[in-house]
Formats: structure tokens, sequence, C-alpha cells
């Protein structure tokens, strides 16, 4: 039996799996802020989720940046105590069975690839717009590589000192500094078209360098009333794109855990 983790800044999701295809309910807590509570939080979740089954491996994913060998976290602005600590071999030791760690977006991005709405689809990148930005391309099934992963959200647009990340557009926390209010509270219909207008000409970017055959976009900015409304993001695309012959085919994601889906066709790889 293998364990797939989603470990985000709020919440820590732990299943087990007996099939390469599905996974049991996931064991849902709190995210430990300090390294090594945060190492017993994930180790009392595997034992709940595996019900004392043999565990012969896990694959988690994290947001932030990691070290070449995917071992150590480098950057996280949601769990700064996690970094620089050698995060796969304290879970490793915790639970005794090898863990790999890596990006969450790119396990999303496998997840949705292979289980979601990037299905039949041979290049496909998908988009998280959340609390941050995350994204990654998977050509042919596997995760471009990457030296240090994908930072898409971190793109600027614009030149000069106090240029804007897209992040800082778009994001979850970008939207409530610009206007003063939870996004899920904003309800002004023009704000969330310039929301869409913005996320677009960070697309195109992505979309330029990429040059997927369908995108899938995910996380909390497409989900219910106070959403990226999709058609106005088509309509802004087509309006400033004039290098692409056409445009890859834009859709919503369909999972509600792909970071769990794409751990578990990790650890099938």
């Amino acid at each position: 039996m293998i364990i797939v983790a989603d470990i985000g800044g709020t919440h820590l999701r732990i299943a087990a799996s007996d099939t390469p295809d599905t996974f049991e309910e996931p064991v849902v807590v709190d995210t430990p802020v300090a390294f090594d509570e945060g190492v017993a939080a994930f180790a009392a979740a595997v034992r709940t989720a595996a019900k004392d089954r043999p565990v012969t491996g896990a694959v988690a994913g994290i947001a932030g940046v990691f070290s070449r060998d995917r071992h150590m976290l480098l950057i996280s602005p949601h769990l700064p105590e996690w970094c620089g600590r050698d995060i796969a071999g304290a879970f490793s030791a915790a639970i005794s069975a090898p863990v790999e760690v890596e990006n969450d977006v790119v396990l999303g991005a496998l997840g949705e690839a292979h289980h979601g709405a990037g299905r039949g689809a041979a290049i496909v990148v998908y988009v998280a717009v959340g609390t941050g930005v995350g994204g990654a391309r998977v050509s042919h099934g596997a995760v471009e590589p990457a030296t240090f992963g994908f930072e898409i959200g971190h793109q600027l647009l614009g030149t000069g000192e106090g240029a804007p990340e897209w992040e800082s557009l778009i994001s979850g926390t970008g939207i409530e500094n610009r206007y003063n209010a939870p996004a899920a509270e904003i309800t002004d219909p023009a704000v969330w078209e310039r929301c869409a207008d913005d996320f677009a000409y960070g697309l195109y970017n992505t979309l330029l360098h990429w040059s997927p055959e369908r995108v899938v976009l995910g996380g909390s900015a497409f989900k219910g009333t106070a959403a990226i409304p999709l058609e106005r993001v088509r309509t802004t695309l087509g309006a400033i794109n004039q290098y692409l012959p056409e445009l890859p085919e834009l859709c919503l994601a369909e999972l509600d855990y792909p970071g769990l889906y794409g751990a578990l066709v990790r650890s099938a790889s």
C-alpha cells in the first residue's frame, strides 16, 4: 500500500491506495507551522490512513521551490519554518518507508493530465490560482524536467522598479491586497473582469513559452460565483494574440484532489 499526500499551508491531506487509479477518503488535519510538529502530524495521519496495513512508500506534494534533488524546501511563503530542512529524509524516517516530495502544482498537473480535464491531450499546461499562482507543463504524460521547478506566478508583467508579479494581481492574496476584501466576498463583476484581463496577459506569456494543446485551470479563483470568468479570459486572449496560429483549448479542472491523483501517478512511475 502506498500513501499520497498534499501538504498546504493550511491543511495536510493524506490518503492510502491499494490500486493504481484510486485512493481512499483522505485524512485531513491542520498543517503545523513548526517543521518537527509537521513531521509528527504527517506520521500520525499516515498511521490513521493506513489502518494497520504496511506502507511501502509515499509521494507528497508541498507548495514551494525545492532543491535539485527534491529533498529540501528552499522557498515557501506559507511554510517558512519548513525551509532548509530535509523533508524527504524526515518523512521517510517517520514512517519507515521511502518518501518522495515534489511541488504540489507539479503533482496537480500530473493528476489533471492523467485523470482529469487534461485526458487525451498530448501537451497539457495546468495553472492553479488560489492563495498563490502555480503551473506546470505535462508532455505525453510526463512533467517537463526543470532544475528547480516552475514558478510562473512570479513572472513580471511590466518593466522597471515596481513591475507587478502576475501572482500579485490575480491570486487570492493579491486580490485581497488590491481591494481590501477577501476574494470570496467580492461580488463586483468589474473587479472579476479586470482580474480576467490580468490573468489573460500572464497566461498569454505562458502560452508563448510552453505552446500547449490544452490548458487546465484550477484553484479557488475559478470556483463559485466570486471567480475569474472564463469567457472573459478567452475573449481577452483572442484580442491580444498575435503569434499563435490558434489558441489552445481552455477548460476548468475536474478533480477535487488533483495533487493526490498526481502523487498516485508519480508513485507508479
